[in-house]
């Protein structure tokens, strides 16, 4: 499947058209306060956000694979040739966080060729779980250590009940 065509903006953000003709912006912005802990990685980390910048009016916007593909393209090329992980963030503030969870997960689960390597989480900020997914390039020399330090700061190693995520990724209300 095609992706649709991108426009690149700057270096960090760039612009497609869908063929109903709503427009959305990717970006990559500095996330590196997440890994302050880890100076050496921290200047490496960037937060990811897609936003829907124009819809037209009469428009509804259905299932469009195509969407999908274009955005998995923009950041494999963005992780290919950096060095850098990217830490998407699912927007909690209208409570579609886990259909936002889901659809970028199988995202890369359908539209990755294997080159990224995907680890998804849960940060718990007092009663607020914050879904989360780490994406880098399987070859990025310094993958062990950037997998170590998001799994510390996720809270990986110190969940006291089981897997927030399974438990999440089997909510019924999916």
């Amino acid at each position: 499947m095609q992706h649709y065509h991108i426009s690149q903006i700057s270096e960090q953000a760039f612009t497609f058209t869908t063929n109903l003709g709503c427009i959305y912006q990717c970006y990559f912005f500095d996330f590196s306060t997440a890994f302050a802990e880890y100076p050496n990685l921290a200047s490496r980390v960037f937060g990811f956000n897609l936003e829907l910048a124009y819809q037209p009016s009469a428009v509804k916007i259905g299932l469009d694979k195509r969407i999908a593909v274009t955005v998995t393209t923009i950041l494999k090329a963005f992780l290919h040739e950096n060095e850098n992980v990217v830490v998407y963030i699912c927007d909690n503030s209208d409570r579609r966080e886990k259909a936002r969870f889901h659809k970028f997960s199988n995202w890369f689960k359908i539209y990755n060729d294997g080159s990224i390597v995907q680890l998804r989480g849960v940060i718990r900020a007092g009663n607020t779980n914050i879904l989360n997914t780490l994406l880098i390039h399987k070859d990025n020399p310094l993958l062990n250590d950037f997998i170590e330090a998001y799994e510390i700061l996720t809270g990986i190693f110190t969940k006291p009940d089981d897997d927030e995520l399974q438990n999440i990724l089997n909510d019924p209300e999916w």
